[in-house]
C-alpha cells in the first residue's frame, strides 16, 4: 500500500480493480459510506468521485484504475485491491 503525505493528512492510494456491475455497486456503498473524500483516478488525467455510480462507471474505460483517499481504507477495499 502506497500512503502519501498531503497537508499533514494521510492520503491512501492504492490499485484497485471493478470489473463487474455488482463490483461497482458494492465499491460505491463502501465509499459513499465515508465521510471523507475518495476518488477514482486514471493516475494521469482524470478523476472523478468514488463516491458516484456514474463516476465508477466511466472508470471502466480506463487502463488503470487507482482509490485515493484522505483516510485509510484499505480493509474495507480489501477485494477490490490489485496486489
Amino acid at each position: 500500500m502506497d500512503l502519501l503525505k498531503k497537508g499533514g493528512n494521510k492520503n491512501m492510494r492504492v490499485k484497485i480493480r471493478l470489473d463487474k456491475m455488482e463490483d461497482i455497486n458494492k465499491f460505491v456503498n463502501i465509499c459513499s459510506a465515508e465521510r471523507e473524500n475518495i476518488y477514482l483516478t486514471d493516475g494521469n488525467n482524470y478523476t472523478v468521485s468514488a463516491k458516484s455510480i456514474l463516476g465508477a462507471l466511466c472508470s471502466l474505460e480506463w487502463n488503470e484504475l487507482w482509490c485515493v483517499s484522505d483516510i485509510d481504507i484499505y480493509n474495507k477495499l480489501k477485494e477490490f485491491i490489485v496486489e
